[in-house]
């Protein structure tokens, strides 16, 4: 083993290192985004669940949509979905009060 082989083994444990690092920074500043990105995406799955439930609910009024167990099941799912989304807007709001 010459001494060239072992420069570059042990330039290439920094780097691994320094990537190591790297990632580690970057997960973290990545976790906030992560779950902002979530809760815009819980947010529109909340719009959804309410237009679904709206529709269905029109449909059944109207006699096109005989199906009541899963209007009730529409309607909870978006009853439940708004109230976690207030929720997590709540929580996110809190956060931003406290670092205020």
């Amino acid at each position: 083993m010459d001494i060239c082989s072992v420069n570059l083994q042990t330039r290439l444990q920094e780097i691994q290192n320094k990537n190591t690092k790297t990632q580690q920074v970057n997960e973290s500043e990545n976790d906030f985004d992560g779950f902002y990105k979530n809760a815009l995406k819980m947010w529109n799955k909340t719009n959804e669940f309410q237009k679904e439930a709206e529709h269905m609910a029109l449909e059944f009024a109207a006699g096109r949509f005989d199906n009541f167990h899963a209007l009730t099941i529409a309607q909870a799912k978006a009853n439940v979905s708004l109230e976690y989304t207030v929720q997590v807007r709540n929580q996110i709001l809190d956060a931003y009060r406290e670092i205020m």
